[in-house]
């Protein structure tokens, strides 16, 4: 909690001495106020979205999440980083309860039966995405899962998000025992992703490097 009352000071700092800047400068008092109102929104809000959707920095991402990891969302992304599967499992029903979103209720449904290792009930479940990415992507990771190779590479070939197919094939290569193919393609995947959603690749395909050990 530490960093975030940090933040929350130097935002106070700054915004202190740039009202004395402009008032040694002769600004006038209402442009003054309204150019802190201005600072003061472009940080609290701009550099938040810049993390979560922007960042390539882990490290911060992974700063930002723990401070914030009470919102069901950013719950999950700090249990795959620190929580065991059960931990997981449970911010990813906590996001299911919370949320009535479509699009969230798809891909985080699709999510917790990857947990649960239902490979056959993800394969059905990507079948009624409307998302053309996100279906091929969690069918190809089912049928790999059920060594099903044609569909895989199938559901692989239809992928043009690269995060999405370098993750498909370090999963496929996790099946495969591939160890090399793994690393590389894991390496991939998450140069690819940026935001809250390189942190969730990272995390998610280290836990599953821990099936090669």
């Amino acid at each position: 909690m530490f960093s975030k009352y940090m933040s929350y000071t130097i935002v106070i700092v700054v915004s202190a001495l740039l009202a004395v800047g402009l008032f040694t400068a002769g600004v006038s008092t209402w442009l003054v106020f309204t150019l802190l109102m201005v600072f003061t929104f472009a940080i609290s809000m701009g550099y938040p979205f810049y993390i979560i959707y922007k960042s390539r920095n882990l490290k911060l991402i992974g700063r930002y999440l723990t401070n914030h990891k009470s919102k069901p969302i950013f719950g999950y992304a700090h249990a795959l980083a620190h929580g065991t599967d059960e931990d997981v499992i449970h911010a990813l029903n906590r996001i299911l309860k919370s949320y009535a979103n479509a699009e969230v209720q798809e891909v985080y449904k699709a999510n917790l039966l990857f947990f649960k290792k239902d490979w056959r009930g993800l394969i059905e479940e990507a079948k009624t995405m409307k998302d053309p990415a996100y279906k091929h992507f969690y069918a190809g990771i089912g049928f790999a899962m059920t060594s099903n190779k044609e569909k895989a590479s199938e559901c692989l070939s239809k992928l043009g998000t690269p995060w999405m197919s370098h993750s498909l094939k370090a999963i496929i290569a996790v099946k495969r025992n591939e160890v090399s193919s793994f690393e590389t393609e894991s390496a991939l995947a998450t140069k690819h992703a940026v935001g809250m959603q390189r942190y969730v690749v990272h995390h998610m395909l280290k836990r599953m490097a821990e099936k090669l050990k």
